[in-house]
């Protein structure tokens, strides 16, 4: 028979309230050395990360295990390996599993071999750019590129004006002469910056400058600001460095380039100590769509098939891949959330899959998605261990849905004990799914985020 639980009661602490958690804005990364790499939407900052590890693990924290089964970029990962700890994390997104895995990798890089090769590559790039004008001769002796675009990408227009895709080209050519690590950290650090120079832009979501009211970008020193953007990587490297050869040992990790659902292959059950995390939100944000110039640019997928596995692997997946399913039922007994589905079900149906039926599935998917993950932390995290779960609200088809009170009940279900429901922050903007700011529907609920923690107790 299964269990019944409704959504928690407990009201969401204000932040800072207790003075535990610090600035949870990912935006903050920006200005964080080693986290300012490379940005991800959503998620928390490294001085989240860092607050909720000192926080959640006993004095002296020699030998235990923090584990972020969402990894992202690495904002976790990074932040245990200052302090000591060993790590584990799991991220389904090659990109975002790339640049973690070059972060904690950059520890043990030779400085000396990367600012050489960073050197090499301005050089390179000044040479590439130049052309010889001959007298009575209109010939130009600049080679051509190599690399040509991936084949397997496409857009609506061109990702890159000519001369600018000239440039890009000239960069891969350079980097397919360096060998790991110095290779991907230049991989990450074109791909960081790659859609500056590009005519799309992140409003937040991947779209193009001209429906973004910007114009193309016509020109533009890629090779300077890739260059720039190594620099930048150079400074935190040797800072990064210097404070590991401080510590008494030097911490394990592991970033697994695979989905969450596959942990109990990887982790031996009852090892975990903490888990500091962000699933991706209820909020339809398709983080694979909006990574394929990256994951297509830096040679990390080749064929749009590849993307349609992350997406069908993806935590919750995305309304585009269940839409058109027939309804999908609920998991876990949650009597108030039936309640909210089955009148989002009647909401224009004249709509078809755009309309409340396709956006339940949605809803269910990510829901029964919420109660695999309470179950594998049951089995993965030591008798007493933490869990720390930051994610938001969402509005779909003009419904609240508090998605903190439903992981709540849904931890309950699974024998977790709820420690805490802290709101860490207002959002602003709107939810992508048709909120209440940007619709004239019922709800004009604001969007936040919260810190759910969770226990074993057993």
């Amino acid at each position: 028979m299964a269990l019944e639980a409704q959504p928690s009661q407990m009201l969401l602490t204000p932040s800072g309230a207790n003075g535990h958690f610090g600035e949870a804005a990912s935006a903050n990364n920006k200005s964080l050395s080693i986290h300012r790499w490379a940005n991800w939407i959503a998620g928390f900052s490294g001085e989240f990360a860092r607050s909720a590890i000192t926080q959640y693990l006993p004095f002296p924290r020699r030998d235990c295990v923090v584990m972020d089964p969402f990894a992202g970029v690495g904002t976790t990962l990074v932040e245990a390996n200052r302090l000591g700890l060993d790590s584990i994390g799991f991220e389904i997104n090659p990109f975002a599993h790339l640049v973690s895995d070059v972060k904690l990798r950059s520890k043990d890089i030779p400085l000396e071999k990367l600012t050489e090769a960073v050197g090499q590559y301005e050089t390179f790039m000044e040479e590439a750019g130049q052309s010889s004008e001959r007298s009575g001769c209109m010939e130009d002796v600049r080679p051509a590129p190599r690399r040509s675009p991936p084949p397997g990408f496409k857009s609506r227009i061109p990702f890159y004006s000519p001369a600018v895709e000239e440039r890009v080209l000239f960069t891969l050519d350079f980097l397919d002469n360096l060998t790991p690590p110095v290779q991907n950290i230049f991989r990450v650090a074109f791909a960081s910056v790659m859609v500056e120079f590009s005519n799309y832009t992140y409003e937040p979501s991947l779209g193009s400058r001209p429906g973004a009211g910007k114009d193309l970008v016509i020109d533009a020193p890629v090779g300077g600001i890739v260059a720039a953007k190594l620099r930048q990587m150079l400074e935190d490297i040797a800072e990064f460095q210097a404070d590991a050869a401080r510590q008494p040992k030097s911490p394990r990790w592991q970033v697994h380039n695979c989905s969450f659902f596959e942990a109990e292959s990887r982790v031996d059950p009852g090892t975990v100590d903490l888990v500091v995390t962000s699933p991706p939100y209820m909020n339809n944000y398709h983080y694979v769509r909006n990574s394929r110039p990256q994951l297509f640019w830096t040679g990390l997928v080749t064929s749009p098939a590849e993307l349609k596995r992350l997406e069908q692997e993806n935590f919750g997946k995305f309304w585009q891949t269940v839409r058109a399913e027939e309804p999908i039922s609920l998991v876990p007994h949650l009597p108030d959330l039936e309640e909210q589905l089955a009148e989002i079900r009647e909401i224009n149906l004249a709509k078809g899959v755009y309309g409340g039926s396709g956006w339940a599935n949605y809803i269910c998917t990510y829901m029964n998605d919420l109660d695999r993950f309470c179950g594998l932390l049951v089995r993965l995290l030591r008798p007493g261990g933490t869990a720390v779960v930051v994610l938001g609200n969402s509005i779909v088809q003009g419904r609240e849905i508090k998605v903190e009170e439903y992981l709540c009940a849904i931890a309950k279900l699974n024998g977790l004990a709820v420690v805490r429901v802290q709101k860490l922050r207002e959002r602003t903007g709107s939810s992508i799914i048709n909120s209440g700011a940007r619709l004239h529907t019922r709800s004009k609920a604001p969007l936040y985020d919260a810190a759910v923690v969770l226990r074993r107790t057993s």
